[in-house]
């Protein structure tokens, strides 16, 4: 490679990089200011409901009052001057009360309003960044293979390109898994700080409520636990390493069907054993990729799964009797089914097959041969 070139690519890498270090600034920013307008929010719906009741009962007084004023004004020889008087001087304090509780109330509801605007768009910054970090960091490694493989041979570079898919795809499962941990667990446990701090003032307040408050933080806190020991099944199945692919995919569909109400069945073909790891983390990987779209886009009650052992193959059969769609379509517009392309690319690292059968309204079938 030339000198001038190789300059030109180094400043090119270095301006990418400091890009990169920006955009990152700018997401942990926003988390910082997401997590300061949660806890800002949660603190306003308590004020907006305390002042709601408040001016529901005020306005059953006011209406109490002016009814009687009435009936003062009707009947007036029944009362005297002063509980006249008093009676509309009553009414009137009543009256401004209630308007200065309506105005606090209205108050209070814009400002909760342009809140949680400020933090859906914050929100949206945030994945946008993310997504930007993702695409930065495949470039940085594209760039990188490019200023110390730019004279190599092709055999180099189709090698240089299996391993940028590879950097490519952990960058995406890396995006995935942070912001599965920020939206989850993260956002938890900024509300059970929260909460605890509330939870604080109340001991010396009203310690039976206090007593609810923790009682709810702990249901809380197990939510949160299940969520983290999802997260980690999703990453690398313990069941996968211990018992095989098998009970691996039994517990997985256990928990699916608990988070989608999609009723699966499962037949397995063959003689159960031990397949090379390999293949067994991306049979897994692509039963779940398959599982995954069935419950985001298939709108089908109910998914059928055949596994078949066979002696220099393993075959997944997923058929979902959902609305279906145009196959051919789906690899013609590649940005709309990520999913779809990846398993694909997953399956061709082992030299196996990807065979599709779907048309509008007649369901899907997933065939999966892996050979070993």
């Amino acid at each position: 490679m030339s000198d001038p070139l190789k300059k030109i690519l180094d400043r090119t890498l270095k301006t990418v990089e400091d890009s990169k270090e920006e955009i990152f600034s700018i997401a942990e920013s926003n988390r910082t200011e997401v997590s300061r307008i949660t806890q800002e929010l949660y603190k306003l719906h308590i004020d907006v409901n305390d002042v709601i009741k408040a001016t529901d009962e005020q306005r059953t007084i006011e209406k109490q009052l002016r009814q009687k004023l009435m009936e003062v004004n009707r009947d007036f020889k029944l009362y005297s001057e002063t509980d006249m008087q008093d009676t509309y001087k009553e009414t009137t304090e009543a009256q401004i009360k209630l308007q200065l509780l309506e105005s606090k109330e209205q108050k209070l509801r814009t400002r909760r309003d342009n809140l949680e605007r400020s933090l859906n768009q914050m929100q949206a910054t945030i994945e946008r960044a993310e997504s930007l970090l993702s695409h930065i960091s495949f470039t940085i490694s594209l760039l990188q293979g490019e200023i110390v493989n730019a004279t190599s041979s092709s055999k180099t570079m189709q090698r240089q390109e299996i391993s940028l898919r590879i950097i490519k795809a952990q960058e995406d499962e890396r995006r995935r898994v942070a912001r599965e941990i920020h939206d989850g667990p993260a956002q938890t446990l900024a509300n059970i700080v929260l909460r605890l701090e509330i939870a604080e003032r109340l001991l010396e307040l009203s310690p039976q409520k206090a007593k609810i408050e923790l009682e709810d933080l702990k249901n809380l806190v197990r939510a949160n636990l299940q969520d983290i020991r999802r997260i980690i099944f999703d990453l690398r199945p313990m069941a996968l390493d211990d018992l095989g692919i098998v009970q691996a995919i039994n517990q997985y569909l256990k928990n699916f069907q608990l988070a989608y109400s999609i009723k699966c069945e499962l037949h397995i073909n063959g003689p159960e054993r031990r397949l090379p790891q390999a293949v067994e983390v991306s049979l897994f990987r692509l039963l779940q990729e398959s599982l995954t779209n069935i419950a985001k886009h298939s709108r089908s009650e109910r998914a059928l799964i055949d596994f078949h052992f066979r002696d220099k193959s393993t075959t997944v059969k997923v058929i979902d009797f959902g609305k279906g769609f145009n196959v051919e379509n789906s690899f013609q517009l590649p940005g709309e089914h990520y999913g779809l392309i990846g398993m694909r690319e997953r399956i061709e690292m082992f030299s196996g097959l990807l065979v599709i059968h779907s048309s509008p309204g007649k369901g899907t079938t997933i065939d999966i041969t892996i050979p070993y």
